[in-house]
């Protein structure tokens, strides 16, 4: 099977690029933009399968997609979540975040086996159609109900200063610099809060825009963010998760 990826990342790639080899896929091609993915498709024929960031350095990879007629499925790589995405896995494409776990690319390669003939061909027009539907009904919680105990009281999401998990326990941080546990994991709780305003910058963090005062550089590419009224928690960006989160930021 050939695959092609699309990423940015040097790092990223060149990890994503051992795992797919190592599974005994043939990666024919890497590019890095809209621009150069464009241009190697225009010569050549498509691989059986895409694994594609959505950031890139050109813009988002959907803008190559509304501009080609792509026929092979996708499995979409990223460091951001968004309800959007759920569209695409009722589509057989895959949708796998930053960074990439192996049991989880297993999965999404397996899933790809199954559907890799003309009747499991993916309809990209329908995929498109899904997506602008879904992006616009979307809907992320305003509330997030913790418990105090035999109590539960309901906290709004833009009062939450960030999320974090600790002893596989999800916590919530407040404005008044409370902590509460919640019954959610990051994984999930990352799905339903507005990308605009939260962002998970690594396995355990997940953090609200209004709440940070400062961004400092850290070792190994790193960064070492500070929320207000958690100045002692020691808040990193991963450094795959780096490009992403100034993105973020703006």
């Amino acid at each position: 099977m050939k695959v092609m990826i699309v990423e940015d990342e040097g790092l990223a790639a060149r990890r994503l690029i051992k795992m797919i080899e190592a599974k005994g896929y043939e990666v024919v091609k890497h590019t890095k933009s809209n621009a150069a993915t464009k241009e190697y498709l225009t010569q050549n024929d498509e691989p059986d399968l895409y694994l594609m960031d959505i950031h890139l350095s050109d813009g988002i990879v959907f803008e190559l997609l509304q501009s080609t007629n792509l026929k092979s499925p996708i499995i979409f790589t990223t460091a951001f979540d968004q309800y959007a995405i759920k569209a695409f896995k009722q589509n057989s494409i895959d949708y796998l975040l930053k960074p990439i776990d192996e049991d989880d690319l297993e999965r999404a390669l397996n899933k790809f086996q199954k559907l890799h003939s003309p009747k499991g061909q993916i309809n990209m027009e329908m995929i498109h159609a899904i997506l602008q539907k879904s992006s616009t009904t979307v809907e992320y919680k305003e509330r997030i109900r913790i418990k105090i105990g035999d109590h539960y009281k309901s906290v709004l999401t833009n009062s939450i200063t960030h999320f974090y998990s600790e002893d596989k326990i999800t916590f919530c941080n407040t404005q008044e610099g409370r902590s509460y546990p919640i019954d959610y994991s990051i994984e999930s709780i990352s799905q339903e809060l507005s990308p605009k305003k939260f962002h998970r910058v690594s396995r355990s963090f997940i953090l609200n825009i209004d709440f940070i005062d400062d961004v400092i550089s850290y070792s190994n590419s790193r960064l070492k963010v500070k929320i207000r009224g958690s100045e002692d928690q020691e808040i990193i960006v991963a450094r795959d998760r780096v490009k992403e989160f100034k993105n973020w930021l703006g």
